[in-house]
């Protein structure tokens, strides 16, 4: 748990009224500003997007990757004024009493242009550390702010909260010149791992129309993810794609069919472990890491870097539903 420590300003006032806090939560003893980058959070006023899911807490993420963090609430209309109507600052503490340490935290809401965000932004981040901006929103419903991408080098996202998959690929590949982060492409490390098991040994067709994939509801996304990174992998012509559907068993997550008759191979994922099942041969298993979805956004956060593959797999599934 955080110590959490607020309190009003103004734009005008928001690194006076911070060096106050500062001052204050260092009354009883010392604690080191932790600061490792910029981190931008967007999150759309729940006015204009009153469903959304809140997700994973920010604070969670700020203790395994300190960082300046800004939050931006920003509510796009179509006139120019008023700009940022409200802010807010705070400094969370972690750690033991006897090495404590601390992250800045400032949320502004804003209302206006989406172009008038980056002179907002630059007022608010560190100079001289790299921006990573994390969409807390369902990309594929709530739009993304371009101006404000743009100024980071990271995108970090969930594709598992997309009501419209084909609509998130649309959004997400635009931005495939940014290092992409989808916390949902982690999930299946240990699905493709089980999958490489799988085609080592006799030869198998890998063919699209032999491979079927099942997945839970909550996991037709990562089906999704899972079709473009075979299709990348395996050069499939970019109009064809495996069959994906609703998966039948209750005690199977995510599942991949490959082949037809007595030579089937499957590769089941029941959220805890992965199965590979050759006929003929002793499974195999492959578990899967624990790891919470702020472990999951941090470790993004501290890799900043190109994830080829991911965006090999956007690309495919671009080009598949394109096509269609």
């Amino acid at each position: 748990m955080s110590d959490r420590f607020w309190r009003p300003s103004t734009l005008d006032a928001i690194e006076h009224d911070l060096a106050a806090l500062w001052r204050e939560v260092t009354k009883e003893g010392p604690v080191a500003r932790a600061i490792m980058s910029n981190l931008v959070v967007v999150r759309t006023p729940r006015s204009q997007w009153p469903e959304r899911r809140v997700g994973v807490s920010i604070d969670a993420v700020a203790a395994q990757h300190p960082s300046r963090v800004v939050i931006i609430d920003h509510e796009s209309i179509a006139t120019g004024a008023p700009g940022p109507t409200g802010a807010r600052v705070g400094v969370a503490l972690f750690g033991p009493p006897q090495a404590r340490y601390a992250v800045e935290q400032i949320a502004v809401h804003s209302a206006g242009l989406d172009e008038s965000l980056p002179s907002l932004v630059r007022r608010l981040v560190r100079g001289g550390l790299p921006i990573s901006t994390w969409w807390a929103e369902d990309c594929s419903e709530a739009p993304l702010i371009a101006s404000i991408l743009e100024m980071g080098r990271q995108l970090v996202y969930d594709s598992r909260r997309w009501t419209n998959i084909e609509r998130g690929v649309e959004v997400i590949h635009a931005w495939r010149h940014l290092d992409l982060a989808d916390v949902n492409w982690r999930r299946l490390v240990a699905m493709r791992r089980a999958l490489v098991v799988a085609a080592a040994g006799e030869p198998m067709d890998w063919s699209p129309d032999t491979i079927r994939i099942a997945h839970d509801a909550d996991y037709r996304a990562q089906a999704w993810l899972l079709a473009g990174w075979l299709a990348s992998r395996l050069d499939w012509p970019p109009h064809v794609a495996p069959r994906i559907e609703a998966a039948a068993d209750p005690n199977t997550v995510l599942s991949v069919t490959i082949g037809n008759g007595e030579r089937t191979v499957r590769v089941n994922c029941d959220g805890r472990r992965v199965v590979v099942m050759h006929p003929g041969r002793p499974p195999s298993t492959i578990g899967i890491p624990i790891e919470g979805e702020a472990d999951a956004v941090s470790a993004e956060l501290h890799s900043l870097s190109h994830d080829v593959r991911l965006h090999d797999a956007l690309s495919a599934l671009h080009r598949i539903f394109s096509a269609s």
